[in-house]
């Protein structure tokens, strides 16, 4: 599933704020990124569409809500960044995870406990 950088943003606020409606999350995610209430709807919409959002109607108001978790979303993006860009191939994205002068350190333990998660789910069958 395609999720744009903006998109993702708004998923996030939307996870961060709770239930919101359109002219809600325009007045704070909008305002904050120079987006429009027509923009921010349109981009709500979508992520409806895409089954990343739900609303419901409460005292005659849409209001919306994240269907998955960051995490989830997240994952989604990146199967579809290696699997569109890369050619389902993880390598070149591993390749840019091994150079730790890319990196900050910050993101050098980040990948580090990931690796040590992967590490010990294989280790309990979790992986396979």
């Amino acid at each position: 599933m395609r999720v744009g950088a903006i998109e993702l943003r708004l998923l996030e606020h939307c996870a961060k704020v709770g239930p919101t409606s359109i002219r809600e999350a325009a007045e704070s995610f909008g305002k904050e990124h120079g987006i429009g209430l027509t923009t921010v709807q349109q981009m709500m919409e979508r992520l409806r569409k895409k089954h990343l959002l739900e609303r419901t109607q409460v005292d005659g108001i849409w209001m919306y809500k994240g269907v998955e978790t960051r995490e989830d979303v997240l994952k989604g993006v990146v199967r579809d960044f290696v699997d569109r860009t890369l050619g389902g191939s993880l390598e070149p994205f591993l390749l840019y995870l091994s150079d730790p002068s890319r990196l900050t350190d910050k993101q050098v333990e980040e990948v580090r406990q990931l690796a040590d998660r992967l590490s010990n789910e294989v280790e309990k069958g979790d992986g396979e």
